[in-house]
This record gives C-alpha cells, structure tokens and sequence, in this order.
C-alpha cells in the first residue's frame, strides 16, 4: 500500500512539469490575460499585488504555484 502511494505521488510529481509546458505552449488567441485573471480572483489587495506582477512578468502566483503565458493586458 505504501509503494503504491509513493508511486502515485510520484507519477504525478513527474507530470506537472509536462502539463505546464503544454499550458505555455498556447496559443496567443487562448491564453488568459492578466486582467481575466484578477477579476476571478477578486477585490482583494492580494489580487492587485498578483496582476501588477502578472503585467510585469506574464505568470500569476498562488502561493507555491506559478502559472505563466498570460497575455499583458
């Protein structure tokens, strides 16, 4: 039971990395601006904080999470 969980948590661990890169490989026409993405985060300070370095730098953060190939706008 043990090697069976270590082997899923690894298993997905692994394909992070291959989701991600798929996601930046959009296209310009699907990928979410940075101005989408802080209208579902909300009002709070924390979502300006996110979409002014989303505008910066094309990634949006969450805590340990880093989604980029937003569009800046």
């Amino acid at each position: 039971m043990v090697h069976f969980a270590f082997g899923t948590i690894l298993l997905v661990m692994l394909s992070v990395p291959f989701v991600w890169s798929s996601y930046n490989e959009a296209s310009a026409q699907e990928r979410e601006t940075c101005s989408q993405a802080r209208s579902r985060c909300g009002t709070q300070r924390v979502c300006q904080r996110r979409y002014e370095t989303c505008m910066q730098t094309g990634c949006w953060s969450v805590g340990p999470v880093k989604r980029c190939g937003y569009q800046q706008q």
